[in-house]
């Protein structure tokens, strides 16, 4: 008996374990789905349209600090935020930074999605969207929640300027902020922060250059000669750095007396004229508005021009004279777009033709050129006219 009763409690123990041991497995191999910033998204953004509707502004707040907290700052709840303080007229200056900047990007971008119907945009980067689907009742929503909130607001004040862009108005607001009532608004510092910094990137610079050159003095002796040449450089800020060659031709007005060395007291009449220029030249602007651009110039060069041929019946060598040149001036430049522009300049040229004693005359020319240029930098055309900045139109 004893026996039987020892047999059916071992049965009973090991079965009582079975089920607890069984139990726990199937605890430790349940799987709880855990909720992600999408499913987060989607709910609080219709709960945020279902509170502000029923006017439950104080559980709309509580909502968004939520889903902050759950999937951080994203565009539709900043969004979100901005409108609930418009809706209680809390909205203040100071509390403007480059966050609200980055938000509006993002808001632009996701109306250009709707815009052009490239929803595939949103499943590609669903992250960068807020995970809150593209077009839909929470976009819908805020579009008209933000158009009955820009009666409560005066035309110049941010907070009319933000209802604007977050109903369907919403292309203009970069152009505004470079206007009065807006230009000295703290959101129009945030956005002259952005512009300067594409502003000062470094551009390439290109042109090509036409013009005379006018001999004084002395010098004037060889007549005024036409000029072409290029330029190849960089603009920063105001400042242009270019390195520039020019060529200069055509046979002297007059005929001039030169020798082929300056050992030599043999002198022989010519009229030949070739010159050349390379030089390191700085320009720096003095005024830029609306497309004009005025520069002064200064530059330093090696200058020079060719005297005689060769003679090889009388095996004689080409004669040549060289000088520094130290020039300054002024230019002026217009610009048909950003990138592209036509200048004239005129340059006051220091030299001294007479220091190897081809030649024993001198002056100092002026040079007077018509120039068409150009700037170049992808990356900051691009963000400017995304920014809507005029730039030097």
């Amino acid at each position: 008996m004893c026996v039987k009763k020892i047999v059916l409690t071992i049965l009973c123990v090991s079965f009582v374990n079975g089920l607890i041991l069984g139990q726990n497995f199937d605890d430790i191999m349940s799987v709880k789905r855990q909720l992600t910033c999408s499913d987060i998204a989607s709910s609080s953004g219709l709960y945020f349209v279902k509170y502000m509707q029923q006017n439950e502004l104080d559980s709309a707040r509580l909502l968004l600090e939520y889903w902050e907290s759950k999937c951080g700052m994203r565009e539709p709840i900043y969004r979100a935020k901005i409108l609930l303080a418009l809706k209680e007229n809390s909205f203040k200056e100071w509390s403007v930074d480059e966050v609200m900047l980055s938000n509006i990007f993002n808001y632009k971008n996701r109306i250009n999605v709707i815009k052009t119907s490239n929803y595939y945009q949103y499943e590609d980067n669903n992250s960068y969207y807020g995970f809150v689907p593209i077009g839909k009742g929470f976009d819908r929503y805020t579009q008209y929640l933000a158009n009955s909130l820009i009666n409560q607001y005066q035309p110049g004040q941010t907070e009319y300027l933000l209802a604007e862009f977050y109903s369907e108005n919403n292309d203009s607001i970069f152009e505004k902020l470079q206007t009065k009532p807006y230009s000295n608004s703290s959101l129009a510092i945030q956005y002259k922060k952005v512009v300067n910094e594409y502003l000062n990137m470094v551009e390439g610079h290109m042109s090509w250059i036409t013009g005379i050159w006018i001999p004084t003095g002395r010098l004037s002796l060889l007549g005024v000669h036409p000029e072409l040449g290029f330029q190849l450089g960089l603009k920063h800020k105001k400042m242009n750095y270019d390195l520039t060659l020019t060529i200069r031709f055509l046979n002297s007005a007059n005929y001039y007396y030169g020798r082929r060395s300056k050992l030599d007291d043999f002198v022989e009449l010519t009229n030949h004229f070739f010159s050349g220029y390379i030089g390191l030249e700085v320009g720096r602007d003095i005024y830029a508005k609306n497309g004009h651009e005025i520069q002064l110039t200064g530059g330093v060069a090696f200058d020079g021009f060719d005297v005689l041929n060769e003679d090889k019946y009388r095996n004689l060598k080409s004669a040549s004279t060289y000088t520094y040149n130290i020039n300054f001036g002024l230019g002026y430049r217009y610009y048909i777009k950003n990138s592209f522009y036509l200048g004239l300049r005129a340059k006051y040229n220091i030299v001294d033709y007479s220091l190897n004693k081809v030649i024993n005359f001198t002056g100092n020319p002026i040079t007077v050129q018509f120039i068409v240029g150009g700037l170049e930098n992808v990356l900051k055309y691009n963000a400017l006219k995304v920014l809507r900045y005029k730039n030097r139109r």
